[in-house]
């Protein structure tokens, strides 16, 4: 088993809200788990052969557990689902170490924005703001109440700080982002996780305010923005892996990962949708078309690196590190 493999037991399994239950895993011999920062994920690899994403919400300051929450989605490939009818305590998990693509800047102010299960990797950041002593404020979205994961732990931070906004409280009417953002102060941060359409809500919100003080952890690729992109995708072109001297042409309608694995290469990767980093490929030559949600602007621009798993390339040719 790789060295970054773990296998942990899950000691905890309970249900937080509706459609969501809650996993604690802890080592079988009680070690000290490699630690976290907020905003981390765990890969879990799951028996069914699924591997799945799961933020981290308890504090890092945490050495002995990691606990994620998984809500139950009805529209997917069966993550999830396992999960929730499968998964007990007792159970033993493999997870890769935990990442982290949402990192929490060290700053004086935090605004936070939720929606539903994007509250997880929110809570760890609000335990470390609470345990650093950091100015910060949450507006949590749901549809209902009965749907507000960890409502009574949020309330003992001090429901000063914290805004619910449910949606059947209010109309049926969604969350004003237009309104939050307005109130964004010149020192804070705004963290978003949630559903899509809160997310790109917030990003279009947000684009007078500086780039880096607006982060985003992205559970799907929005398919509306990528749609806008200006980047032409119509032409294939030739990808030329530097290790083995192999050229492979990848059509109109691969990815460079559809490409290699049609080739039979078995090259790691998780979402497909370019949210995590499992593909990342360091780029030798060529200008990559960059389509994922990871890498930041400075990231991008370097070129350095791609997504294979929704990346093509602007160039005709671009060679990788493969």
């Amino acid at each position: 088993m790789e060295s970054s493999i773990l296998e942990l037991v899950v000691t905890k399994f309970h249900p937080e809200a509706k459609d969501t239950v809650v996993l604690e895993l802890r080592h079988p011999q009680q070690q000290p788990l490699p630690p976290f920062t907020s905003g981390s994920h765990l890969e879990v690899h799951l028996a069914n052969g699924l591997v799945r994403h799961y933020s981290l919400l308890n504090s890092p300051s945490e050495s002995s557990r990691y606990v994620i929450a998984v809500g139950l989605a009805t529209e997917t490939r069966g993550g999830s689902q396992y999960i929730h009818h499968h998964i007990r305590v007792g159970d033993r998990l493999k997870v890769r170490q935990p990442r982290n693509n949402f990192p929490l800047v060290d700053t004086d102010e935090y605004c936070f924005i939720a929606g539903g299960i994007g509250i997880t990797p929110i809570l760890s950041m609000i335990h470390w703001c609470v345990e650093n002593h950091k100015k910060w404020r949450l507006i949590y979205a749901l549809r209902n109440k009965q749907r507000a994961s960890f409502y009574e732990h949020l309330q003992a931070f001090g429901s000063e700080n914290i805004h619910y906004h449910f949606n059947d409280e209010n109309q049926h009417q969604h969350l004003n982002v237009e309104q939050i953002i307005a109130s964004v102060s010149e020192k804070e941060h705004v963290y978003c996780c949630g559903p899509n359409s809160l997310m790109q809500s917030v990003q279009q919100a947000s684009q007078h305010l500086e780039k880096q003080r607006i982060h985003f952890e992205w559970f799907s690729a929005p398919t509306p923005v990528l749609e806008q992109s200006e980047i032409n995708t119509s032409d294939s072109f030739t990808l030329k892996l530097k290790r083995s001297g192999k050229e492979i042409q990848v059509m109109a309608d691969q990815s460079i990962l559809d490409a290699l694995e049609q080739e039979g290469f078995e090259l790691p990767f998780s979402c497909r949708a370019g949210i995590c980093r499992t593909c990342e490929t360091t780029v030798c030559s060529g200008t990559p078309d960059h389509q994922d949600m990871i890498l930041t602007d400075e990231e991008r621009d370097s070129n350095q690196t791609m997504l294979i798993c929704v990346s093509r390339a602007k160039s005709e040719i671009i060679e990788l590190d493969l």
